[in-house]
C-alpha cells in the first residue's frame, strides 16, 4: 500500500517511514508542500500524512489542491497538541482523521491503517506525472495547469488506463466507444489518439502505437 508522508523534521519524517514500511508501506517522503503535491501526482499514494505547519505551501492548501482533484484518497493531518482550530480547519478542508503531536506511533499506525481500510478504489489514474481523472473530464499536470477532455477522449483515455500494458486494438476502441466497427473509418480513432497526445504532452510518449495491431499504454 504506497503511503505519502508530508514532513518537514526529518527526523519524525524518517521515524514515520521505518514505522510504515515495516509494516508492509511503500513510503515517499515530501519535505515540504509544494513537493508533496508534486509526489501525490507522481506516487498515487492510498493514503497522505500531512503535517499542516509546512514551509512554502502549507498543509491547509496542499489538502484542498488534493481535494480538489480527489475525493477518495485518505488523509491523515498531523497538528500541535492544543491547536483545535487547526484540527476543525483540516477536518473542514476534507481530512479523514488527525493526529496531534507528540502521538504515540502506534496509535498513529492503528488511525492511518483505519483510514486506509476505508478507503474506496480510486477512479483516478496517472499517465507519467499527469493525473487523468474521469468524472472531472480533465488532466491535471503537477504545475497546476488542466487540460478539458471530450466525453470520447475520456472514454478512449479510460480504456487505455484500464488496459495500461495490454495492446487495444481499434476496433475494439470503436466499438466500445462508438458502439460500431462497420459503418466508422478506422482512422478516426487516429485522429482522437493523436488529441489525446498533443494534450498528454510530454506524457504522450507513454501512448505508443503498435504497428498492426493498435495501441498500448505503457508507463
Amino acid at each position: 500500500m504506497r503511503l505519502l508522508i508530508v514532513e518537514d523534521d526529518p527526523k519524525i519524517a524518517r521515524l514515520l517511514q521505518i514505522l510504515f514500511e515495516s509494516h508492509g508501506y511503500e513510503v515517499r517522503i515530501a519535505r515540504d508542500g509544494e513537493e508533496g503535491w508534486q509526489l501525490f501526482h507522481l506516487f498515487d499514494p492510498v493514503v497522505v500524512v500531512l503535517d499542516l505547519m509546512l514551509p512554502g505551501m502549507d498543509g491547509f492548501e496542499v489538502l484542498e489542491k488534493i481535494r480538489s482533484i480527489d475525493e477518495e484518497v485518505g488523509v491523515v493531518v498531523l497538528t500541535a497538541r492544543g491547536e483545535v482550530e487547526n484540527k476543525i480547519k483540516g477536518l473542514k478542508k476534507g481530512a479523514d482523521d488527525y493526529v496531534p503531536k507528540p502521538f504515540h506511533l502506534d496509535e498513529l499506525l492503528a488511525r492511518v491503517e483505519s483510514v486506509a481500510r476505508r478507503v474506496r478504489k480510486k477512479d483516478i489514474f496517472h499517465i507519467g506525472d499527469v493525473m487523468f481523472v474521469p468524472k472531472m473530464r480533465k488532466l491535471s499536470f503537477p504545475d497546476g495547469k488542466e487540460v478539458s477532455l471530450s466525453d470520447r477522449e475520456v472514454a478512449i483515455l479510460e480504456l487505455f488506463c484500464e488496459k495500461k500494458g495490454s495492446v487495444v486494438s481499434r476496433e475494439e476502441l470503436l466499438e466500445k466507444v462508438w458502439g460500431d466497427t462497420y459503418n466508422i473509418s478506422r482512422n478516426v480513432v487516429d485522429v482522437y489518439v493523436k488529441y489525446l497526445r498533443d494534450k498528454l504532452g510530454e506524457s504522450a510518449k507513454f501512448l505508443k502505437t503498435v504497428r498492426g495491431a493498435g495501441y498500448v499504454l505503457d508507463t
